[in-house]
């Protein structure tokens, strides 16, 4: 089953499209799966933020999956940007190459956006040329999954009312969800889902302007994408009652240290690293502001608090903090602890963020390894010029293989201390 997000994003959000199968492929990764991503300008303009596959990382900490970015920005199903000085059977050949070279196990396949500009004149090419690609790349035996473009997001004048295209869009979406009922492929209706969050969600937040994405919405498409693929964790969740005593937990496994007798005191080794990022800012999204990340302490005596995650302070129980962060209204300072206050930072977000660094890392140097600047003079018409120097792109093999090493060390979580002490206790 498919997990939600209802924690992250209205369940209107995530239901507002419609099914295209009664009984659509279960899916998971497996230890060892080698993940292509193929598409147009979303996926590979994806790889400049990584949120997508940071959030599939960290959701399988006990599994090596590795990832390649093969986007290419404006391409279409007939592979036009890859062409180089060729024709669209050049591209469409660099396409296959690339994709087959690499032995992926996993293929996510985004296209529909470049190719909606056609209109509905060009949607009987569009869904030829998809099944071309689709034919092409079965020879991987590859879990193959399709997503559809996003929606086109009305950004206000003097840009172009969208609604046209997203008329075509819608076309073409549903197109690619006939093409993957009639394969038996899992299909992701990304358009529905992004006219819905952009209903809800002020669009110059998600994208510059109406089609390509900001941080903040690679973000939302990496978490949308991942739900889908049953890839997002359960909230962080602990309890303490009366008297330390550890009550329900969820997201993380407890070792409450009984030795101190005030405040709380525990040790928690995470099932995974946080899906919010602190560089994300739930409330500009319009998003449940709850964050998934909640700990929760009764009847602590009277005083100010202040949560300390491996000696430093993480939160506190000002009153007018916690009205603006979590919506909690309560009279006495310890009152908000027992309602339950969002840790937002702390090493674990910290270790979410390096991670993500790591694999942008990662996939630049991939991106040289298989893009390479000066390609002409590498392998192409003028080779002749400087061909020579093609033997140095195989170098870049090792330093992705280093990066892949880290990624593997990061993406497992690691123990950390919490003490929740009076703010008097914690100058000490």
């Amino acid at each position: 089953m498919r997990r939600t997000i209802l924690w992250l994003v209205s369940l209107a959000a995530l239901s507002a499209a419609p099914a295209y199968a009664a009984d659509p492929p279960k899916f998971e990764f497996k230890d060892g799966d080698r993940v292509v991503l193929l598409g147009d300008t979303l996926i590979e303009r994806d790889q400049k933020y990584g949120y997508l596959e940071t959030l599939i990382t960290i959701h399988h900490t006990d599994k090596n999956i590795t990832f390649r970015d093969l986007g290419w920005s404006g391409d279409t199903v007939r592979g036009t940007s890859r062409a180089f000085f060729g024709t669209e059977a050049d591209g469409f050949k660099h396409l296959k190459e690339h994709v087959l070279g690499l032995k992926p196990t996993v293929i996510l396949v985004s296209y529909g956006m470049a190719d909606s500009f056609d209109g509905a004149g060009g949607l009987p090419r569009f869904v030829s040329g998809l099944n071309t690609v689709l034919d092409t790349i079965a020879e991987t035996k590859a879990r193959i999954v399709l997503l559809s473009p996003i929606a086109h997001a009305d950004l206000g004048r003097p840009l172009p009312d969208p609604a046209a295209h997203n008329e075509a869009l819608k076309q073409y979406t549903e197109a690619i969800g006939k093409v993957a009922t009639s394969r038996g492929l899992l299909f992701l209706d990304l358009f529905h889902r992004w006219q819905k969050l952009t209903g809800s969600i002020s669009p110059a937040l998600l994208t510059d302007d109406g089609i390509h994405l900001t941080e903040k919405g690679h973000w939302l498409f990496g978490v949308t994408v991942a739900s889908e693929l049953g890839c997002l964790p359960e909230p962080w969740k602990v309890r303490f009652h009366h008297n330390g005593r550890l009550g329900e937990t969820s997201g993380t496994t407890i070792t409450v240290d009984a030795a101190k007798s005030t405040g709380v005191h525990f040790t928690a080794l995470d099932a995974s690293l946080p899906v919010f990022p602190q560089r994300i800012e739930a409330s500009e999204l319009t998003i449940n502001p709850v964050d998934p990340r909640v700990l929760v302490a009764e009847d602590l005596p009277a005083g100010v608090y202040q949560l300390l995650v491996d000696g430093k302070p993480v939160a506190i129980s000002y009153p007018h903090l916690l009205r603006a962060e979590s919506g909690v209204h309560a009279s006495a300072n310890e009152q908000h602890w027992s309602h339950g206050v969002n840790v937002k930072h702390g090493p674990e977000h910290d270790q979410f963020e390096r991670l993500r660094q790591v694999i942008n890392e990662k996939n630049l140097l991939y991106f040289h390894r298989w893009r390479p600047q000066n390609e002409t003079y590498l392998f192409g018409f003028r080779k002749h010029e400087q061909g020579n120097n093609a033997r140095e792109i195989p170098l870049f093999d090792p330093l992705v293989e280093e990066k892949e090493k880290e990624i593997a060390k990061l993406r497992k979580p690691v123990p950390h201390t919490y003490d929740l002490v009076r703010e008097s206790e914690a100058a000490k």
